[in-house]
């Protein structure tokens, strides 16, 4: 392959799996739904209870882009 190949360089691999697998969008409305009850938790508990899933998913998201940033810079 040339210099000149006619690819993006901030594409990825083929073989390079996504950093989650679900479209952009249903991430981004688990991660509202998380952040909506982290601020209702403040006022009633259950809130937290009820939106814990999403807590969890939040959580994971943001290890997830720390791990990834953290390998692109060494």
């Amino acid at each position: 392959m040339g210099e000149n190949s006619g690819v993006p360089e901030d594409r990825r691999d083929e073989n390079e799996r996504p950093l989650f697998p679900h479209p952009p969008w249903m991430v981004g409305i688990v991660l509202v739904i998380a952040v909506l009850a982290l601020i209702a938790g403040l006022s009633d508990p259950i809130w937290l209870l009820l939106g814990l899933p999403c807590i969890l998913v939040l959580m994971l998201f943001i290890y997830a882009r720390i791990t990834a940033r953290n390998r692109r810079e060494r």
